[in-house]
């Protein structure tokens, strides 16, 4: 289960999809970014989209040893606006210690804290959870 909320996560639109599938905010931790799309718009807006292969971690521990994951998804999460970037690292496994969302005056700063792989913050205008989709493994 997640640690207490940021106050920057009520402002991520569509977070309840989030909350509804894992009851509750996740962490993110060892969640894997499979892909990431980069957009430019109209008007100067640009867009970075961030595909997360999720799951919940449980306390219970399988025949080998390995803890149980359960709740596996693949989130669309979309930052619009962006306003500052470091972006790199990115490989063919780009998994994550922690995904963590903060407010820096107006606009909200994502930070992916890596364990192997993609190394980004990104300061966005808004942030929008464009869907959630439940996978099998």
């Amino acid at each position: 289960m997640s640690k207490t909320e940021s106050p920057a996560i009520s402002r991520i639109v569509n977070a309840e999809i989030v909350r509804e599938h894992f009851g509750y905010w996740p962490d993110f931790h060892d969640a894997e970014i499979t892909k990431v799309t980069f957009e430019a718009h109209p008007g100067y807006r640009t867009s970075i989209t961030f595909v997360i292969a999720a799951f919940e971690i449980t306390n219970e521990v399988d025949k080998s040893g390995h803890y149980k994951l359960t709740k596996h998804c693949d989130i669309e999460i979309q930052l619009t606006g962006i306003q500052e970037m470091t972006f790199g690292y990115f490989s063919q496994q780009n998994v994550i210690f922690e995904l963590t969302f903060e407010e820096v005056g107006s606009n909200i700063e994502c930070t992916f804290d890596s364990s192997a792989g993609l190394d980004a913050s990104i300061v966005a205008e808004e942030v929008l959870v464009l869907s959630l989709t439940p996978t099998q493994q």
